[in-house]
């Protein structure tokens, strides 16, 4: 953990400080050594928080962009005394969790449930290779002339229209994606098609927003498409999603993706 209280402060990890963790109170080391970040370390057990995982130099790297005060921000249920602590939560009241390890869908349920206003930033350094964001660009899911489009065949980019079902017969017309082409540009928000080899599928169940950093300087937020193409994603800027929720980014930070 980055935080702990140091006579009732919330203070950063410094060789010879006693702490105390702000979840559970009990007492915790500074861990300053060269090889790893510096870090409080509960004293002879686990995290005392199920939800925690070692951080690496990408979450703080992450964390770092958004002031202290927002950072390992405890959140209390009144009503079942449950605690745990928010990776940041910043000035809005926006929960932002900050996921490396891989997740079970049970998990994922109970945080969006106990945290309520969220949204999760996904390490997808891994799996970069098996993710390929499709270039043809696809109107919001939202747009108005959807509700008589269904697109199919996501390389090929045809679609139909349900209204020109034949009736009592499983045969459509199919149509070319040039015939709408004026409309997708007019509606285009940043949506593409994927493919996604050996996909994390929980993340598909998330009922917050899921935005996946690939470490360049955007994010991939998950979103809903129409049946049969299920999911899209949105390409956002890294540098808009942090200004928005109160945090800095530097010019020279750009170069570093």
């Amino acid at each position: 953990m980055e935080i702990a209280l140091v006579d009732g402060v919330r203070s950063l990890s410094a060789p010879g400080l006693k702490g105390f963790c702000p979840c559970c109170a009990q007492a915790v080391i500074a861990k300053c050594g060269s090889q790893l970040i510096w870090h409080w370390s509960h004293q002879g057990k686990r995290h005392c928080d199920p939800w925690w995982e070692n951080e690496s130099d990408w979450h703080r790297g992450w964390k770092a962009h958004f002031p202290e005060r927002m950072h390992e921000v405890v959140q209390f249920d009144k009503a079942t005394g449950e605690k745990h602590i928010a990776d940041l939560k910043t000035d809005r009241g926006m929960v932002i969790e900050i996921q490396h390890s891989a997740m079970s869908l049970e998990e994922l349920k109970a945080r969006e449930a106990f945290y309520k206003h969220m949204i999760w930033i996904v390490d997808g350094r891994s799996f970069v290779k098996l993710f390929e964001v499709h270039p043809e660009p696809i109107p919001h899911p939202a747009a108005s002339f959807l509700d008589d489009v269904v697109f199919f065949e996501r390389r090929a980019w045809a679609f139909w229209r349900p209204s020109e079902n034949e009736v009592g017969s499983s045969l459509v017309r199919l149509h070319k994606s040039e015939e709408i082409e004026g409309q997708i540009q007019e509606h285009y928000k940043g949506h593409h098609f994927f493919t996604w080899k050996r996909a994390r599928e929980v993340w598909f169940s998330a009922k917050a927003p899921v935005l996946i950093d690939f470490g360049g300087p955007e994010l991939y937020r998950i979103c809903k498409y129409q049946a049969p193409s299920a999911h899209c994603v949105q390409r956002i800027s890294k540098y808009a999603l942090i200004k928005k929720n109160g945090g800095v980014f530097e010019k020279n930070d750009a170069e570093n993706f």
